[in-house]
């Protein structure tokens, strides 16, 4: 695939050009740090994936994402950012943006991105005659490279059964702001193992989620809820031992 890369941050710029050379199968067309130099190459250039920032001196990444609907590309936009506000999370819903990522994020998570977008786009290339189910769900239930299909469509580790409580302790929150420390206790689980229920659930656009370093310098997260009806719903989804 053919990726451009839009960031404004040089140690970043550094890392996804890091991250990206670890990948089969990727070509790096351009790297560029602002809005305008973006779309001159989106315009010169045949580009398949956009590693996106949004915050890019005085104006938005989302414009870049504008400007492409609006001349219906057929390119995958990764947001990489510090970007969390709930308003800049639904705007990047509304527009259809592939996968959301924010810093600092992991190589596991970078790659999960990328392979999403290849399994989308390998998907469309091979659709032919009437669609079945299984290629539609190939299209617009990817999870990327960490789902297995498990029940629920959940990755490996993770459990329907677990997620219930936690999603039930998120919602029993008084406040729409929390942190790991308060659902970990409100939960009764360990902060590591909520961790992992609390980015599955980010990654579904159900929370926002922002980073600090604590006073002792322990990284610390922060949350928001910012779909409580569809929370709601992950409390009735079944898994198929018991349908």
């Amino acid at each position: 695939m053919r990726v451009l890369i839009v960031e404004d941050d040089p140690m970043v710029m550094k890392l996804n050009i890091d991250y990206l050379a670890r990948l089969d199968g990727m070509q790096l067309v351009g790297r560029c740090s602002d809005v305008t130099t973006a779309r001159v190459v989106l315009e010169r250039e045949t580009v398949d994936v956009v590693l996106l920032d949004i915050y890019l001196g005085h104006r938005s990444g989302l414009e870049i994402v504008n400007w492409l609907r609006a001349r219906q590309a057929d390119t995958e936009i990764v947001l990489i950012t510090a970007a969390s506000e709930p308003d800049t999370v639904r705007e990047a819903r509304r527009l259809g943006v592939t996968d959301y990522l924010v810093k600092p994020f992991e190589f596991r998570r970078f790659r999960e991105a990328l392979e999403t977008c290849r399994q989308r786009r390998r998907a469309l290339e091979e659709l032919s005659g009437e669609v079945d189910q299984r290629s539609l769900d190939a299209l617009f239930r990817a999870e990327g490279a960490g789902a297995s299909g498990r029940s629920g469509g959940l990755p490996k580790g993770l459990t329907l059964h677990t997620l219930r409580p936690v999603v039930a302790a998120i919602l029993s929150l008084e406040c729409d702001e929390f942190s790991t420390e308060t659902l970990a206790e409100s939960a009764g689980m360990s902060r590591v193992s909520i961790r992992k229920y609390l980015k599955y659930l980010a990654g579904r656009s159900l929370l926002s989620e922002s980073f600090a370093y604590g006073q002792v310098g322990r990284p610390s997260f922060a949350y928001h809820r910012l779909d409580p009806e569809a929370l709601r719903q992950l409390l009735d989804e079944r898994s198929p031992f018991e349908r």
